[in-house]
């Protein structure tokens, strides 16, 4: 049964809120009630705000919530924004911020179970109408019913009762506050960096999250990345004000569970807010193709508690790249193993292009099929292993925030994908979640990374992708997403011809691109005119032809290579007497199962190629 109990008389004379307008309303009927029948007693039968006084007072002497809280954080008739109307919720319990956590819903005694239902109904409007709130509890003296939203803000679920104030746990600990330790003097928020031993710590929240939630592993992922954007957002919004401001990414201070998760759901609104409002002032449409954490996060309120109890003393902005960006991807892998398989390249893979291509701090690198972004944040790993020590922090910098861009369809991994790059210390602004295929109308800012008056796509030195292959575009499809000359007089072809289209379109002249294709376009008679009309846009420097089981764990079956091509400049001609290396790589360093395996020869093949072909 609920704390709240079952309904007493609380006398008009001691009622909370006397000097309310509905209060005094509802203090003038109860005295003409009194002056019918001599007694209070019965009077919740019609008069709803004796019910709602006994609910107020339950909860601050069976739910522990403070008195002080009367009219500061326990609202009655608080305002519910639901689209362009606005209703006003009996009684609202609120955050520090005045942010909705709990709501109750009262009505009179003598309501019928239609009533009643209709009751809770409109209980589940509030909570669906707003982001911070999950649990509320409607009553009407006699009766209760305790509902929470599930994933779904229009589903919900009966729980036993309403999280009470939490007098001797969390809400009496001293919260964190920023300090600078006088002797580590590169630590920014004072709180403990991530180190290799707890490179599980994000495989633990994910697991949390799908214990508590029961999720799918990617589910699980999606909602991590949302947690995880709120705390760098936590860490860097504070690290801007002075010593010993308190973070809100924690679970100290707050009065419940409930709290906690209202909290850390507000602070994710005003990040993304916040993320919008800055760098739509740089980038065009940034809300219509970056805008993708505007999705809520859908995480029960014990989830996100237990979450943030393992996070809030870790700072990500404190933490090594590298320590980061493994913890991260052994997330990934447990969710790529899950079915994620078809977004994801393996590194092994990923290593052997970036190795070939070699960026540079000067190259504009892009991922047009980019998926969790590992071609990118491998590029940037290579920058900083490779080039640190002949550039400043600027120039890694500038590179980090402007040199590394990807384009991806699915919302779900433009999130993942931003949410590696972040932790790889930045560049997650220049990952759009759009078509790669649709008209070059839908990259204003990629017309715009170079002064062009023709608005020439073609602006990037280095293309590294693995395209999307297997399914067959219509010819209604190809006129609709661009035009391409591969898809002319076709009435289907297989998207991962058109893909490779699109890569060389948006390449600049004397650009390299490294690209997985099926063997089939190799070899293939019915894809033929795809390899003659690459003869007539760039050399081909390396075919690499992977092994059988380079995707089976990730369940494609596949065979492919690992295609290096040249773009020709501009009056440049295929150069017939060009050596290309033609090489079969044996051992990824990897099996069938995905499972570690000695021998790798990556590393071979891409000192083989700098050795026999080599960039000019």
């Amino acid at each position: 049964m609920a704390q709240i109990g079952t309904y007493y008389l609380v006398s008009p004379d001691e009622w909370y809120f006397s000097t309310h307008g509905d209060v005094v309303d509802a203090k003038r009927k109860a005295q003409q009630w009194f002056g019918r029948h001599g007694t209070y007693v019965g009077a919740e039968q019609d008069i709803e705000e004796f019910v709602r006084q006994w609910a107020l007072r339950q909860l601050i002497s069976a739910y522990n919530y403070p008195l002080e809280w009367l009219g500061e954080r326990l609202q009655i008739e608080d305002p519910v924004k639901m689209g362009s109307t606005e209703k006003e919720a009996d009684i609202a319990l609120k955050n520090q911020n005045r942010r909705v956590f709990l709501f109750i819903e009262v009505k009179k005694g003598n309501i019928s179970e239609q009533e009643f239902y209709e009751a809770q109904r409109q209980l589940e409007t509030y909570l669906a109408a707003t982001h911070t709130a999950t649990i509320g509890l409607v009553t009407n003296g006699t009766k209760v019913r305790c509902i929470r939203k599930k994933i779904d803000p229009n589903d919900f679920e009966f729980i036993s009762d309403i999280p009470s104030y939490s007098k001797e746990g969390i809400a009496s600990k001293a919260r964190l506050v920023r300090e600078i330790p006088k002797v580590t003097s590169s630590n920014k928020t004072g709180l403990q960096p991530l180190s290799s031993n707890y490179e599980r710590l994000l495989f633990e929240c994910n697991s949390v999250i799908r214990d508590a939630d029961g999720l799918h592993a990617d589910e699980a992922l999606d909602e991590l990345c949302k947690v995880i954007y709120s705390k760098i957002y936590d860490e860097r919004s504070t690290i801007e004000k002075k010593v010993d401001t308190e973070f809100r990414f924690q679970i100290y201070g707050a009065s419940n569970n409930s709290e906690v998760a209202a909290n850390i759901r507000e602070l994710y609104e005003e990040a993304r807010s916040v993320e919008i409002q800055i760098y739509s002032k740089r980038i065009p449409n940034y809300e219509r193709s970056r805008g993708v954490f505007k999705s809520n996060i859908r995480l029960s309120d014990v989830a996100l508690y237990k979450v943030t109890e393992k996070l809030q003393n870790f700072s990500f902005v404190d933490s090594d790249a590298d320590v980061k960006g493994r913890a991260f991807q052994g997330v990934l892998n447990s969710a790529i193993r899950a079915g994620m398989g078809q977004y994801f390249t393996p590194d092994p893979i990923v290593r052997l292009a970036v190795g070939i291509v070699s960026p540079t701090p000067s190259d504009l690198i892009l991922d047009p099929f980019c998926g969790s972004g590992h071609f990118l944040s491998k590029s940037l790993g290579f920058i900083i292993q490779n080039h640190s020590n002949i550039v400043d922090d600027y120039t890694i910098h500038q590179f980090k925030f402007f040199h590394l861009h990807g384009i991806e369809k699915s919302d779900r991994m433009v999130r993942i994908a931003m949410t590696d790059m972040m932790l790889h210390d930045d560049g997650h602004t220049n990952i759009r979640n759009v078509d790669s295929l649709l008209s070059f109308d839908n990259y204003p800012d990629i017309l715009q990374l170079v002064d062009d008056e023709n608005a020439n796509p073609a602006v990037f030195d280095i293309i590294l992708t693995n395209p999307p292959f297997g399914s067959l575009m219509t010819q209604e499809v190809m006129e609709m997403v661009g035009r391409f000359d591969l898809g002319h007089k076709k009435k289907t072809l297989p998207m991962e011809y058109i893909g490779l289209e699109r890569c060389f379109q948006f390449l600049k002249p004397g650009g390299r691109l490294a690209i997985v294709l099926p063997d089939g376009l190799l070899k293939n008679k019915n894809s033929k005119f795809v390899r003659k009309w690459v003869d007539g846009v760039a050399n081909i420097k390396a075919i690499i032809s992977l092994p059988e089981e380079s995707f089976q764990s990730y369940g494609a079956m596949v065979k492919t290579s690992l295609c290096i091509f040249q773009k020709l400049k501009k009056d440049e001609s295929i150069d017939n007497d060009a050596k290309t290396l033609l090489l079969e790589i044996e051992n990824l360093g990897y099996d069938a199962t995905g499972r570690p395996k000695s021998g790798s020869e990556v590393q071979a093949a891409i000192e083989l190629f700098h050795k026999e072909i080599g960039w000019e």
